[in-house]
């Protein structure tokens, strides 16, 4: 059986950097509201999971860089850039027009897995 918690304690001065951890807190309007947020957005990502795991960690790790970098940025191996080039130019011309139609019919959801029901406020 799961535990039911009613609240969880978060003692702040034992983390690494407590000062940063702050600086995002005072950020937030609605620090509750924030912090399940980012845990739905983690179970949507990688379900209920133990987030320190090695392997989720590195998965976690990867698509947080892929992010960073984004995906115009990605480096290609010196000797495929140029059939790379003219392979991603082919391809972009081909997609460009499937894509304005899929665009039109597809909407991107990435909060799909997110619970509708809660509300998330700004105040």
């Amino acid at each position: 059986m799961t535990k039911k918690r009613v609240t969880y304690t978060w003692k702040l001065n034992t983390e690494r950097d407590p000062d940063s951890i702050n600086e995002w807190l005072d950020a937030q309007s609605n620090i509750r509201d924030s912090l399940s947020f980012l845990v739905q957005v983690m179970q949507e990502r990688f379900g209920n999971v133990d987030i320190r795991d090695i392997e989720t960690s590195k998965e976690l790790l990867q698509f947080m860089h892929d992010q960073e970098i984004g995906p115009e940025k990605k480096e290609v191996p010196s000797g495929r850039k140029a059939q790379a080039s003219s392979e991603q130019e082919t391809e972009e011309v081909a997609t460009e027009e499937t894509n304005a139609e899929e665009d039109q019919e597809e909407v991107d959801d990435i909060f799909s897995g997110i619970d509708d029901k809660a509300i998330f406020t700004r105040r």
